[in-house]
């Protein structure tokens, strides 16, 4: 007489395991989004182990957001070897950390960010992330504030801009373009603008104003 058995092998994960691969798929799906190192944090785990028949685990996290979200509630599938095992939902809290613009000190309104006021640090910057700004930004054009900064405050984007190639108040070279002659006198700005803009300069010999194209830094173009 023949025996036979059938053994049914099976393995069992904690759930410092199930967390990690959960924060590994949470951190790849961010990597879509933003550069910034990423830290998840989970909360709310159904279970503290998970017992399957074999170790061909995939795990599946899915959010109702196709960005990248600070705190969110996200559904997870777990499949051995193709078949769904474990279906839950988890709170997840996703922490970004970026080298941004901080003030190095207080900045008062209208002041020009550079080297002396703002310093480069590593921030967690989760809930800011689409208003940082780096130093890229910094080398790419001068900035100005528009509103006080305290010191070590992260630098919003939205309260800076750009300074303009032509300030308010501001002594501009005219130049005066009629029938091929080219005039060149002094004035001031009425307004500030930047190159491609329309702006009123005023020039006080002949006591008059001019409509002028910004056409570079504190020159401005008018045709007649």
């Amino acid at each position: 007489m023949g025996i036979s058995a059938n053994f049914v092998f099976a393995e069992s994960y904690n759930s410092d395991y199930i967390i990690s691969r959960i924060k590994d798929e949470i951190i790849l799906q961010n990597k879509k989004y933003t550069d910034a190192h990423i830290e998840v944090v989970l909360s709310n785990m159904p279970m503290d182990t998970l017992t399957v028949p074999n170790d061909k685990l995939k795990f599946v996290v899915v959010s109702n957001f196709d960005k990248f979200v600070p705190r969110d509630i996200k559904k997870v599938f777990i499949y051995s070897d193709g078949k769904l095992e474990r279906e839950f939902l988890v709170s997840v809290r996703t922490l970004a950390y970026k080298n941004v613009l901080c003030a190095k000190k207080q900045i008062n309104r209208d002041s020009l960010l550079s080297d002396d006021n703002v310093i480069s640090k590593r921030m967690e910057v989760s809930l800011q992330l689409d208003n940082i700004l780096t130093n890229s930004d910094l080398k790419n054009k001068q900035l100005i504030s528009k509103k006080w900064f305290r010191e070590d405050e992260i630098i919003d984007k939205r309260f800076v801009k750009a300074k303009p190639d032509v300030e308010r108040n501001s002594e501009v070279k005219i130049y005066i373009k009629s029938n091929g002659i080219l005039l060149t006198l002094t004035g001031t700005a009425m307004a500030d603008g930047m190159i491609g803009d329309y702006v009123t300069v005023n020039n006080s010999q002949y006591k008059k104003n001019y409509r002028a194209k910004v056409i570079g830094e504190n020159k401005v173009l008018v045709s007649i």
